[in-house]
């Protein structure tokens, strides 16, 4: 049995990363809280889940157009056909799990789950609280659900275009995207630092001559994460220059963010809540996939960054912001303004709240 239950679903990191989060921050303020994280796919097939998996990885690497194309059918209807076809098909399989889990709030992290539970809620007339947490920065219809308590959004323009679509304010809060309590301490953030983290776990192979063209840079040292992207620690591997280091999978991301000027990685919404949370300015990879694109279009309405089409040119580009130390100042004060607008312990709060 489980006091709250928190649901994701096996596509991309991001989406287990919150799970992990909220479950971190929740037992951090009651001990006492069973909290239990479950994969939508893995309770209902996981034979499904290993399959979608493995489709979501394909359509987002080689075949963008189609995945855009399904992601935008989705996001514009608010009748969301698509995941309701399959909450038809396994939502009796849910409710036998979650009528032995018995739990009193169930967060949802992924929009299936969201679509999973309401149906359950509305067929079988069962209390049991919903939160939804966004996990970009979007306001697609394929989180909206009637049945659901409570949003959990990442900024303040998610908040009042959930609040156009019809959406009670009341249960609208603010959240950010929540990552674990090792990004939410900063060690002096407006210090000068002459670091560059590079997180590119999320790809294959870089540009011709990018790491000998870093290595001949006067003003900063390179940091290379490449998590477990096996093929990208191999190539860089060989590597020998001193100002440049290379990682493979790390636990201490938070500290290498507390010693960097920038990150550069792809735009995925936890990663982004982590710099914020670091006040960390970012440079990120353009993209064209779907919910990339409006964490994207937030790091340039906000300030808090740079976008780039590719690596190519990023070793002119540090020099160029590295040795303007007021530029950097500049983007740190937008990232502060984005993170004062956060309110982790109203978060918690309010989940802990339904749970006593």
């Amino acid at each position: 049995m489980a006091d709250i239950l928190i649901l994701t679903a096996s596509f991309g990191m991001g989406h287990k990363s919150v799970s992990n989060a909220l479950k971190e921050q929740l037992e951090y303020i009651d001990k006492d809280a069973k909290i239990v994280i479950a994969d939508i796919l893995e309770i209902v097939s996981p034979k499904v889940k290993d399959l979608s998996s493995k489709v979501y990885y394909e359509l987002t690497e080689n075949y963008p157009l189609i995945y855009n194309t399904i992601y935008e059918i989705k996001v514009n209807n608010k009748n969301n056909i698509i995941d309701g076809v399959f909450c038809d098909l396994y939502y009796k399989k849910f409710y036998e799990y979650i009528s032995e889990e018995k739990p009193h709030v169930i967060i949802s992290t992924f929009p299936l789950c969201s679509c999973m539970v309401s149906k359950v809620k509305d067929e079988y007339d069962i209390n049991i609280n919903l939160v939804t947490v966004i996990t970009d920065v979007v306001d697609s219809w394929e989180w909206i659900y009637d049945e659901t308590n409570i949003y959990l959004v990442p900024t303040v323009e998610i908040k009042n275009k959930l609040i156009e679509k019809g959406i009670d304010e009341n249960i609208i809060i603010v959240s950010g995207i929540p990552v674990k309590k090792a990004f939410l301490n900063n060690e002096d953030p407006t210090r000068e630092k002459d670091t560059i983290l590079m997180v590119l776990s999320g790809i294959d192979r870089l540009p011709d001559n990018l790491i000998y063209e870093l290595s001949n840079n006067r003003h900063f040292k390179i940091k290379i994460v490449a998590g477990r992207n096996e093929k990208l620690y191999e190539e860089l591997s060989d590597c020998d220059y001193p100002d440049i280091a290379i990682y493979g999978y790390v636990d201490n991301i938070n500290q290498l963010m507390d010693e960097a000027a920038f990150i550069v990685t792809k735009p995925g919404g936890v990663t982004l809540f982590e710099a914020i949370n670091k006040e960390l300015p970012l440079i990120v990879l353009n993209s064209n996939i779907g919910q990339e694109k409006g964490n994207i279009e937030f790091i340039k309405q906000e300030k808090i960054g740079i976008v780039i089409d590719d690596l190519t040119n990023l070793p002119y580009i540090l020099n160029y912001y590295i040795s303007n130390q007021s530029i950097i100042n500049y983007y740190r004060a937008n990232i502060k303004k984005v993170k004062n607008t956060i309110d982790y312990k109203k978060v918690i709060n309010s989940i802990l709240s339904e749970v006593i």
